[in-house]
């Protein structure tokens, strides 16, 4: 493929997925000014899905003839065949993995040439698990149930494909009851999607945990996160809405914003998509609150005196609601850890400092864990052993 016309590719990828920097937005903008077919190729993806589409990145049929319709599409210079790529290795640590586009290539053209996998098959993980815990502390399937009633006999939720949906009860006065509160839960390999009592969503991902009241009174919303969520808050200046994770406080109005709080990670990270987020720390005497603008995040280092605040691409962020798995710049050992989470496994390292490998890239949240692995694989840097149905060893080729 000529260069220019995977450069402008990568162009058109970043806009539709609204993360071009500013000088990617002028080099963009002087490849428009070039032609008006330019300008029309533009208008022709309407959105983002139609440009996808066209470059196969679900690798539905075949990769290349992706690359060719785009690359007519443009009508730069049109390369007949797409040949096998060079990985960049950056020293010792680092390599670019381009799994969106190099890698599904190298993939699907060495799947019939590669050799079997161990004849251990490594189990699915359950999609069907997440459960609703009741304020008396009982817990059921979110699974089957279709109607969620509290301790007092009155339904609070319906649930149904798209998820559980609170009842909008919203009182206009101040608190004058207990505040009855349910808890939804996803285990390891599971996602689940929320609309609280204001109309507020709720994306949480796998090994986590969401509780909030069922109803919220007139003056504050409050919700406690462990894990990962994904928030589209419902506006209500009135009523400030305070999701508490670790020792964070995280306050908004209305917005989207994505937090990500596990326990076994050294950092807390709130990253905003649109609208405003303040972050603070209530019990941290000696760290001040930082406000967030869209495409900024948050970082929390708890024991560190101050909470970081820099502009980043949140593709890779938020990505994981939307349906994908992207990584910029991570290393295997945090990427070994979503896929832990996600498909339910363990990795082990054969060696301990391969969890610096960085990777570049974006592939299905849904793709068949093997065709994950394989994916990571055509890198030529690393390799997998399947130890047992639940057990990975990641090995250095």
């Amino acid at each position: 493929m000529n260069k220019k016309i995977y450069r402008i590719i990568q162009l058109l990828f970043k806009y539709y997925r609204e993360t071009l920097s500013i000088s990617e937005k002028a080099e963009l903008e002087i490849w428009l000014a070039e032609d008006e077919r330019n300008r029309e190729l533009l208008k022709s993806y309407e959105h983002f899905s139609r440009f996808v589409q066209d470059m196969h990145f679900y690798g539905e049929t075949d990769v290349e003839k992706g690359f060719d319709r785009v690359s007519q599409k443009i009508e730069i210079h049109r390369k007949k065949k797409v040949t096998r790529m060079r990985w960049v290795v950056w020293g010792s640590v680092a390599a670019s993995l381009m799994i969106v586009i190099t890698c599904t290539i190298l993939w699907q053209r060495g799947i019939s040439e590669r050799g079997p996998h161990s004849m251990i098959t490594l189990a699915s993980p359950d999609r069907s698990g997440a459960q609703l815990q009741l304020s008396d502390g009982k817990t059921i399937s979110l699974n089957n149930v279709l109607e969620i009633k509290e301790i007092d006999g009155k339904s609070v939720a319906t649930n149904d494909s798209a998820g559980i949906v609170y009842q909008n009860t919203q009182e206009n006065i101040l608190q004058e009851e207990e505040i009855i509160y349910n808890t939804v839960i996803t285990p390891r390999g599971t996602e689940y999607l929320l609309t609280l009592s204001d109309g507020s969503k709720v994306w949480l991902n796998s090994d986590s945990r969401l509780k909030f009241p069922v109803k919220f009174f007139k003056g504050i919303r409050r919700v406690e996160l462990v894990g990962e969520a994904y928030f589209e808050v419902v506006k209500d200046t009135s009523s400030p809405f305070i999701v508490n994770s670790g020792k964070l406080e995280i306050k908004v109005t209305g917005t989207s914003f994505n937090i990500t709080a596990y326990p076994d990670e050294k950092m807390v990270q709130t990253t905003l998509v649109t609208g405003s987020v303040d972050v603070c720390c209530p019990e941290c005497s000696d760290t001040e609150s930082v406000s967030l603008l869209p495409n900024e995040i948050a970082v929390f280092v708890p024991g560190v005196p101050k909470i970081e605040k820099k502009k980043v691409d949140i593709t890779p962020y938020v990505a994981w609601h939307e349906g994908f798995l992207t990584f910029h710049d991570e290393s295997l050992g945090s990427i070994a850890k979503k896929l832990e989470r996600w498909y339910d496994l363990t990795f082990e390292f054969e060696q301990p400092e391969m969890k610096e490998l960085v990777f570049y890239g974006s592939i299905k949240r849904h793709e068949n864990i093997l065709q994950v692995l394989d994916m990571l694989k055509c890198t030529n840097l690393i390799g997998f052993t399947i130890i047992d149905s639940k057990t990975v060893r990641i090995t250095r080729l």
